[in-house]
């Protein structure tokens, strides 16, 4: 048959500890590194509800999720700190090797080319117009300055703090 416990509002350390299977220092630590306020004193020791105290003692990782249930391994024990660091290493390799990563070096020279296609496009439009469609002087004007205007714009966005993650 099972045990019959008087219930008394609040659960000792001790019991606690009893009902999840650890040791009483264990539980003591995990309420205390979870910040799980005492509901009360009985008999000089602080006794916790069990719905307050049952997430530090079952998870006590729970504490390093941030509000949207994300790990911020600045807040793990050190031991689970370094096992996320590695994690996360291999996971990179993989993503790196199957070519889901990109090196941020070889982006940039990516992004280079374009540019200096663009650039360049921009450069000759001009002048390919008024030899090719015949432009006026005052049309080449008004096409070089829409250039002109385009490639400020498309400068202001490539440079916009913004923008640009700068990890």
């Amino acid at each position: 048959m099972a045990d019959i416990h008087e219930f008394t509002k609040g659960w000792s350390v001790a019991r606690l500890a009893d009902e999840f299977g650890m040791d009483r220092r264990t539980a003591s630590k995990r309420l205390k590194e979870a910040g799980v306020p005492p509901l009360t004193k009985r008999a000089g020791h602080d006794v916790y509800r069990l719905a307050d105290a049952a997430p530090a003692l079952v998870n006590p990782g729970a504490a390093a999720f941030g509000a949207e249930g994300v790990v911020d391994p600045r807040d793990l024990p050190p031991m689970e700190r370094r096992a996320y660091y590695q994690s996360e290493n291999e996971r990179l390799k993989v993503e790196s090797t199957i070519g889901q990563l990109v090196p941020a070096a070889e982006v940039e020279a990516d992004y280079a080319e374009l540019v200096k296609k663009v650039v360049q496009f921009f450069d000759t439009l001009p002048d390919v117009l008024e030899r090719k469609a015949g432009l006026t002087p005052e049309q080449v004007v008004k096409v070089q300055d829409e250039c002109d205007r385009v490639r400020q714009s498309m400068y202001e966005g490539i440079t916009d703090d913004d923008v640009r993650d700068s990890a």
